[in-house]
């Protein structure tokens, strides 16, 4: 008697989960196929670019400075007094801190831009893949470069590539 409500429960169980998974519809797309195509993330990246350089060559002539001003200071130290030596290592130190402090600002700067930049984008993709999902009934969309295999599944990725170039500006 056990064994045979057992066999129906399992029964009506694994018969749900075949019920339930042919209502399921997978599709997948190509992420970067999609993003990488589009001209607002060309704009995104080139203005991250720009934002990269200029940050670099700031640091980069900050260093150049400290380094100068640091050279200075040993090639002169032995013929200095005790105060003025402690002045201008405290100028050292402090120019040094300056550097740093600007290096962690743009590193800020650089993560604040990047989502500015990026969201708006990342925005716009999930509501063309549910637009292109719910006109093909599918249930889930996966990113085809997290899978372990991609068959001959369903490709949305041409489809969801124009619906966003549907919300590019000209």
């Amino acid at each position: 008697m056990k064994k045979g409500i057992v066999v129906l429960v399992l029964m009506s169980v694994f018969g749900g989960f075949s019920s339930l998974a042919q209502h399921l519809k997978v599709a997948h797309i190509n992420y970067l196929s999609i993003v990488d195509s589009l001209p607002s993330k060309k704009r995104a990246d080139k203005d991250i670019e720009v934002f990269l350089k200029d940050g670099e060559k700031m640091l980069a002539d900050m260093q150049a400075e400290y380094q100068k001003s640091l050279d200075i200071y040993l090639a002169t130290a032995d013929s200095l007094s005790p105060i003025i030596k402690e002045l201008k290592e405290k100028q050292l130190m402090e120019q040094q801190q300056i550097i740093q402090i600007k290096s962690e600002s743009l590193q800020t700067d650089l993560q604040i831009l990047n989502e500015r930049a990026y969201k708006p984008i990342e925005d716009k993709l999930k509501k063309a893949i549910a637009v292109v999902a719910a006109k093909y009934e599918v249930t889930y969309v996966l990113e085809e470069s997290n899978l372990m295999y991609v068959g001959t599944g369903l490709d949305l990725t041409g489809e969801v590539r124009l619906e966003m170039m549907k919300t590019e500006a000209p």
